[in-house]
């Protein structure tokens, strides 16, 4: 059994990133330095086996790759189990060790891209690399502030993968409606990257401009390019399945923690912090777990099916 865990990486990454999750609530009932380890866990831990366990499943389709994942997964899963033991003695130690473990997983992906001569992932490669390297710039710089612009990041991923994950859910509402099974959903591909430029220009911003007003005028940027990318669903006929609403209700609350986040700053309201965990906690924690469900129950050839609200 565990075998076929690691024959199929969807599995063990899944199912690790969610026992991660539940370790990273738990501990707010230890007496440990809990904004270091709660951050460490779902920032890097739980994120970095949902990237992997997702691409190690959707990076080979896209890419044609016919190639064995079994030994790349057992490797991947030594370097975070390194990093979660030796978080207990010190933290930098499991941020290097989780850096082998993004290096890897980019090294891995480049081949697979190479090989297929596919240019249409470069925007999963170049997240791989920006992760890789702020985690590089954190070890050799010591600076906190490259941990929590890993959100931003973070959240470009999501953007990304849920365009593909949207087609999905789209598809599958569209086959429930009468007489309607040979329509097609198809999102627009241009609010997608206004979005995606918008986060990218809002992370560069906070790189080298940190504390000026540009940063907020950014994050609203970032918040309307993501309310815009919400009329494509604005159809009773999508709207009325309960994957479509929790689909929804996540990109509506990431838009509104950037456009608060940015209005806070602008208006000092001093509510920037509280934005940024609703950022992570929706846009990243929430995101994960709904792409856990899509992916795997389709992986895994089951209808989807999510509880009615």
């Amino acid at each position: 059994m565990i075998n076929d865990f690691f024959t199929h990486p969807m599995r063990i990454f899944f199912l690790t990133s969610a026992v991660c999750a539940v370790l990273g609530g738990a501990i707010f009932f230890t007496p440990v330095d809990f904004v270091s380890w709660h951050k460490f866990i779902f920032l890097h831990l739980v994120a970095a086996l949902a990237y992997a366990g997702f691409l190690l499943t959707g990076l080979t389709d896209w890419t044609n790759f016919g190639g064995g994942l079994k030994k790349h997964a057992y490797v991947m899963f030594s370097f975070f189990a390194a990093s979660f033991v030796s978080a207990f003695f010190s933290l930098f130690a499991a941020h290097f060790f989780m850096a082998l473990f993004w290096a890897y997983l980019a090294g891995l992906c480049v081949y697979m891209i190479w090989l297929d001569r596919n240019d249409d992932q470069l925007g999963v490669l170049a997240f791989l690399l920006g992760i890789l390297g702020f985690e590089i710039y954190y070890l050799l710089s010591g600076e906190e502030r490259f941990l929590n612009l890993q959100i931003h990041l973070h959240v470009i991923a999501i953007l990304l993968i849920s365009f593909r994950v949207s087609v999905v859910l789209g598809k599958e509402a569209l086959n429930r409606e009468p007489g309607m099974q040979d329509a097609a959903f198809v999102p627009n591909f241009v609010y997608k990257n206004i979005a995606i430029v918008s986060v990218c220009a809002f992370l560069l911003v906070s790189l080298f401009f940190e504390g000026s007003k540009a940063v907020n005028f950014a994050a609203i940027a970032c918040g309307s390019a993501i309310l815009a990318k919400l009329k494509e669903w604005h159809y009773k006929e999508l709207l009325r399945h309960s994957f479509v609403i929790y689909y929804y209700l996540m990109q509506l609350l990431l838009a509104a923690g950037y456009t608060i986040y940015g209005a806070s700053g602008i208006l000092g309201l001093g509510l920037e912090t509280n934005m940024l965990h609703v950022i992570a906690l929706n846009g990243i924690i929430f995101s994960i777990m709904l792409i856990f469900n899509i992916a795997g129950l389709r992986h895994s050839g089951q209808e989807l099916e999510f509880l009615r609200l």
